[in-house]
């Protein structure tokens, strides 16, 4: 349906003191905190797990030296999707309307689009455990069982019992995190870096990182947390009491963008009307779940 003055009318006429419902702040981008953004010229983009070796084994004296070969791991694709939002107005609309409201239309447009790209790309937080969702290894995305590559064992990256965003299970995020290993089972050295946590938690994330001592509390012991990480509240996540502690592991969450979002506006011929196309196409996905330590809360 287009936009005209049937369904439009009330702006044709002066009078109206204001027009409202379409001018508020947005939130500033979110996804780029924490999604590895890559540009993407292709229909997919394919990414291709590897390890390195095992631990060294005894060589007995005159004996040969034990050989290994390192091993192909898990295989993400990441496949773009093309979202797209456009809005019709007949000429006669844009010639007599008298607010300025038919050239907001782009603004408004974009708007929708951006608040789907972080809609899109925070179903990799909202889905993250989720078994229905599952990653390379046939895992979730926080898991307790993720498998290593060369079958030795799993590693987690959530607490087996799920816990609230408290100091506590901070300080057990940051433990489990020093603790993973990689795909040979050898130790690695990560580091949680940034988190990531619902409007619902901002508050209480704020305290734990923000506080020189400890949390709720008279004691003068100090609060390892404080100044440790950097928060990042988001109002996409669904769950109110997930939290999200993301690491530096290398290609972890990534966001492909196959094409920038664009704005494009024409007439069409036999009706005259104007219409507005706003599209961009990207994929979203995760690759390395060592990228994050996350709990659903126990709500």
């Amino acid at each position: 349906m287009a936009v005209g003055t049937s369904n439009f009318g009330e702006l044709l006429w002066p009078g109206i003191k204001e027009l409202y419902g379409e001018r508020y702040n947005t939130w500033e981008k979110i996804y780029t905190k924490v999604f590895d953004v890559i540009k993407s010229d292709m229909a997919f983009e394919k990414f291709q797990g590897v390890t390195g070796f095992g631990l060294a084994g005894v060589k007995d004296q005159g004996k040969a030296v034990p050989y290994a070969d390192p091993l192909l791991g898990f295989q993400t694709i990441i496949e773009p999707v093309v979202y797209a939002l456009g809005a019709t107005v007949t000429v006669e609309m844009y010639e007599d309307e008298q607010y300025n409201f038919i050239n907001q239309i782009p603004k408004l447009l974009a708007d929708s689009t951006n608040q789907t790209v972080e809609t899109v790309a925070h179903t990799v937080f909202n889905n993250a455990f989720d078994t229905n969702y599952a990653g390379a290894d046939g895992t979730s995305l926080c898991s307790i069982s993720h498998p290593l590559v060369d079958g030795s064992g799993t590693y987690a990256n959530r607490p087996t019992v799920a816990a609230d965003l408290t100091q506590t299970s901070l300080e057990n995020a940051a433990i489990a995190i020093s603790n993973f290993v990689d795909d040979r089972n050898k130790k690695i050295n990560l580091k949680g870096k940034t988190l990531l946590v619902s409007t619902a938690d901002q508050f209480v994330a704020e305290k734990i990182t923000g506080t020189q001592y400890k949390v709720d509390s008279a004691d003068n012991t100090i609060n390892p947390m404080y100044g440790k990480y950097k928060v990042v509240v988001s109002p996409f996540l669904t769950d109110p009491d997930a939290w999200f502690l993301l690491t530096d592991a290398p290609q972890g969450l990534i966001f492909t963008q196959r094409r920038e979002p664009k704005l494009e506006r024409q007439n069409e011929f036999d009706t005259m009307n104007l219409k507005f196309i706003v599209h961009t196409r990207f994929g979203v996905g995760f690759v390395n779940p060592r990228i994050v330590y996350g709990s659903p809360g126990t709500g």
